[in-house]
């Protein structure tokens, strides 16, 4: 079995262990005195829907998924400000911020290879970055009860990580 199959059964066993033993934890906007809220929010979920849903997304991504650093990047950035067009933003969890920033990853990693080839396709990569993978980071800006900013900050701090990193 390669490696990102093991990576994403063990994921899934977690996720799924915990959706059905322990309560929802989850952090609050500006939340930074309590840690636990900011480890456990990205292994619970608000419902089987919203567990499937990361669990799709997790099972259709191809390649190494970066997990410890992404999962690094999701913690520390919980930690930053949340904005909402629809009032205060609630209370965050799921695993989408890590899914997020695994992408920024693949991304940075794919930009960065891609610069080595050349100057002009490296400009083209960051653009297809920017057109392709960024909106799917800000359309939660327009859905209510979804922290968008965790997935813009995740997305932009994996990207960041994955074309400096060597």
């Amino acid at each position: 079995m390669r490696r990102e199959t093991i990576e994403k059964c063990v994921v899934t066993a977690i996720l799924v262990a915990t959706f059905a033993m322990l309560p929802a934890v989850g952090y609050r906007n500006g939340q930074t005195e309590q840690l636990l809220p900011h480890v456990a929010y990205m292994f619970c979920h608000a419902n089987v829907w919203h567990l499937a849903g990361n669990l799709f997304v997790l099972w259709i991504m191809r390649g190494k998924l970066h997990l410890i650093p992404s999962v690094m990047i999701a913690f520390l950035l919980s930690y930053l400000p949340s904005c909402s067009i629809w009032g205060e933003v609630g209370t965050t969890l799921g695993f989408s911020g890590v899914l997020f920033a695994i992408a920024g990853v693949k991304w940075g990693v794919y930009c960065r290879y891609a610069s080595a080839m050349g100057r002009l396709f490296g400009r083209t990569a960051i653009h297809e970055f920017m057109m392709k993978a960024l909106p799917f980071a800000l359309i939660g800006m327009f859905i209510p009860h979804i922290n968008w900013c965790i997935h813009l900050y995740c997305m932009l701090a994996g990207f960041a990580y994955g074309r400096g990193s060597r």
